[in-house]
């Protein structure tokens, strides 16, 4: 099974993809899509759908995991981020596959056992449980946390 992972932002929309044999983790790979700077809002709002479309055809996953959005202080904010969520949630649509929403509390609950936990306890776990030695981009550790409490959700992966 293969879960791709999605962390919507407004400057920057996180991937993380977490492939599972017999139970266990057998590949992981993330990145970050970002929109290009003074570039017209639309114009990248469609770059990043399109971004999101060549990740799907490369990975193939079976499930798209996505992060919905938190309630930000800032209403400007909280509206590009609806513009990103829906840009990409039209690309998914396209794709036809199988998407899955979980909250952000949600994904702390299942990935580090405290819905209220820090976002560098997210990362720093992220980053030990796949062994990844390199400091992660936030938004790429945030993906690939999505994808992974879709796993332990559905009981997909056994951690040791």
């Amino acid at each position: 099974m293969r879960v791709l992972g999605v962390d919507p932002g407004t400057r920057t929309t996180g991937w993380g993809l977490i492939e599972v044999e017999n139970g266990q983790i057998t590949r992981v790979a993330w990145g970050c899509l970002k929109g290009r700077r003074g570039l017209p809002r639309a114009q990248t709002l469609s770059r990043l759908a399109a971004e999101l479309q060549t990740l799907l055809a490369q990975w193939q996953p079976q499930v798209v995991a996505v992060e919905t959005p938190f309630v930000a202080r800032f209403q400007k904010a909280s509206l590009l981020l609806a513009e990103t969520r829906g840009s990409l949630l039209a690309a998914l649509g396209q794709w036809g596959g199988e998407v899955v929403e979980y909250q952000p509390a949600k994904i702390k609950a299942w990935v580090v056992g405290n819905g209220m936990a820090e976002k560098g306890q997210v990362a720093w776990l992220v980053q030990r449980l796949f062994g990844i030695a390199e400091p992660l981009p936030a938004d790429a550790s945030d993906a690939l946390a999505v994808a992974l409490c879709h796993l332990l959700a559905t009981k997909s992966v056994k951690l040791r």
